[in-house]
């Protein structure tokens, strides 16, 4: 009775270790037949696929996403008694043929586990030894650097800590996105294998541009900073530049409250941020008073709400009025 149970908000390894899982168990032969993947199925589907029967095409391996059965949510799957003894004796009297890898992604960020208390998550445990894959923090960098090494590793690309430090900071701490980072930084090097930091901050170059906006902000350099937005939204929709500018002003009016009672790690897991950017962000708001940092998240907030509702049609008179006005309420 092979079952495994991938559980986390890290979902590039999870992805990664189905794939290992279907080459280890289907090998090459793989055909509708015998490989499934289905996300969180009803209950009557949920019994239906336990008790598949393995046919004369050799091992079965079917892949359940059943996040909504073990976790707490609005769309959680609610059991009564009868329905949870039929899917246990449904699981544990699945063919010895039949492979089940049970998925529960979890909210990214938001710490959540698969609730222990319910019964069909106590017969897994009997079952298998569930296994946990936790996204990276942004201060978890000493943790990150290994593990992409090995992903450039794979791909024949080489890349030295600092440049690696140079990614995180500039891509984040998604493994997806970094990878997909480094599949393009293969590419950029070749013939060469080598990655230097011109050739992140060319292939980063959206993020490297945003970064540095928040410093012209900071500066109340307003007329190069909404230059720099133009450029910006001309390459994509305006909210997700919004977004990244109001989490910044955030992160640094919390840098601001708490600098001078944390050390700089403890205020870097307070934030979920990489402790080279903490640092860099308490030399930002040295000078700037606590009010402006306000000003700027509420007018930001407000120019936000005026672009969903119409109120405002163009993201750059919004941005315009954010910066220069005292209160834009």
């Amino acid at each position: 009775m092979p079952i495994q149970f991938l559980w986390g908000d890290e979902d590039f390894l999870i992805e990664r270790t189905i794939n290992k899982i279907k080459k280890e168990i289907l090998g090459e032969d793989i055909n509708p037949l015998n490989f499934k993947t289905v996300d969180n199925p009803s209950f009557p589907l949920f019994c239906e696929l336990l008790r598949t029967n393995a046919m004369m095409f050799g091992d079965v391996l079917i892949v359940v996403k059943c996040q909504k059965y073990f976790l707490e949510t609005k769309n959680k799957e609610k059991l009564d008694d009868k329905q949870t003894a039929e899917l246990i004796n449904a699981l544990n009297n699945t063919s010895d043929r039949v492979h089940f890898v049970f998925v529960c992604l979890t909210p990214r960020g938001e710490k959540k586990k698969p609730d222990s208390r319910k019964k069909l998550y106590k017969e897994i445990l009997k079952l298998t030894k569930p296994i946990e894959f936790p996204s990276y923090r942004s201060y978890e960098e000493y943790k990150l650097i290994p593990v992409i090494k090995n992903l450039a590793s794979e791909i024949s690309l080489k890349i030295n800590q600092s440049e690696i430090s140079k990614l995180i900071q500039t891509t984040g701490t998604s493994l997806r996105d970094i990878f997909s980072q480094l599949e393009k930084l293969k590419l950029y090097a070749y013939p060469n294998d080598t990655v230097t930091k011109e050739m992140i901050e060319e292939i980063a170059c959206f993020n490297i541009d945003i970064f540095k906006l928040i410093d012209l902000i900071v500066l109340k350099n307003y007329t190069e900073a909404l230059g720099l937005i133009n450029e910006i939204l001309q390459k994509e929709h305006f909210l997700p530049s919004l977004a990244f500018i109001q989490t910044s002003i955030t992160n640094l009016l919390k840098t601001k409250l708490y600098h001078k009672k944390m050390s700089s790690f403890d205020l870097a897991v307070k934030l979920n941020q990489n402790e080279f950017v903490v640092k860099k962000n308490i030399q930002k708001v040295i000078n700037i008073p606590l009010d402006e940092l306000i000003r700027l998240k509420i007018n930001l907030s407000h120019a936000e709400y005026c672009l969903k509702t119409g109120k405002i049609k163009e993201p750059l008179s919004a941005y315009e009025l954010a910066f220069l006005k005292e209160d834009m309420c």
